[in-house]
């Protein structure tokens, strides 16, 4: 085996060297590895979108390690990213910046998952149904359809396979909170398990597509006398917890301030429009 000196001339393969060395630091083989220089080694790893890791702040660290462990890290990242009480606003901030970008499924998986839910064939259930999907988030895809009665709707797929996964993920965060308890005062300040255990509830009920169907029939009932805000038709008779089926809504995100300015949005009124409901939400309706 080299020497340590000798390590930076045998690296050919930056992506094997992260390889190997992961599979040794797991397995308790690579005792000397703390003889090697930090700075030395990180320039030779790399984020899943080609950068130097050894180049980034500690928040994108952890933004990028969320991004390269898949859907149920970053859909836990993107949960975090509203807790700056929790993380602190510079990380929460960088959180923010994690999206899903999850490929889609294959045509013919959703379209057997969405028979198999509802029970039916999907051309009796649709008039026309749009293989390619609008969305294609962390937990599942969003494709455009048409009731027989002519009627736009957005249909909700759960991802095949990703209950599993997610459960399996939530069980190694929720070990790994329990040793970075055990191992590290400063860190059990933080109550890492407790944590971990609120958003494991989030993300559980984000798989339950029947849960966000209560709360969209909630939302609409609860501001049934307000004109200035609309939430989705929902459609219980062709949903599912795996599959939710919606009215089409097109829109622009709050977030792109430019589009909103050039259709003619006041900003001030719809900043002030959307905080009034969300306070109603929380102090009117408690929901």
């Amino acid at each position: 085996m080299p020497s340590i000196s000798s390590l930076p001339q045998v690296v050919r393969n930056a992506a094997r060297l992260q390889q190997v060395v992961g599979v040794l630091t797991k397995y308790g083989l690579a005792p000397w590895l703390h003889q090697v220089p930090l700075d030395w080694l990180q320039q030779h790893f790399k984020t899943s979108q080609g950068d130097a890791i050894a180049h980034l702040s500690w928040p994108e660290r952890i933004r990028a390690a969320m991004a390269e462990l898949g859907p149920t890290f970053i859909k836990l990242g993107q949960i975090l990213s509203t807790r700056s009480d929790i993380v602190g606003p510079e990380l929460a901030e960088e959180l923010s910046r994690l999206q899903s970008n999850t490929p889609p499924d294959d045509p013919k998986a959703v379209r057997a998952l969405v028979e198999a839910e509802l029970k039916r064939p999907i051309a009796e259930l649709f008039s026309t149904f749009d293989d390619t999907p609008v969305a294609s988030g962390s937990i599942g895809q969003v494709h455009r359809a048409t009731l027989n009665d002519g009627t736009a709707v957005a249909v909700k797929v759960q991802h095949s396979g990703i209950e599993e996964k997610i459960r399996s993920d939530l069980e190694i965060a929720m070990e790994l909170a329990r040793l970075v308890e055990t191992h590290s005062t400063e860190a059990a300040l933080y109550r890492p398990t407790a944590t971990i255990s609120e958003l494991k509830r989030a993300l559980l009920t984000e798989l339950d597509f029947c849960s966000e169907l209560r709360s969209c029939q909630s939302f609409a009932h609860n501001f049934r006398n307000d004109s200035s805000v609309r939430f989705p038709d929902v459609h219980p008779e062709l949903s599912t917890r795996r599959v939710l089926t919606m009215s089409y809504l097109n829109g622009t995100p709050f977030s792109d301030r430019a589009a909103l300015t050039e259709a003619g949005c006041n900003l001030q009124k719809l900043s002030e429009q959307g905080a009034r409901v969300f306070l109603e939400m929380i102090f009117r309706d408690g929901f």
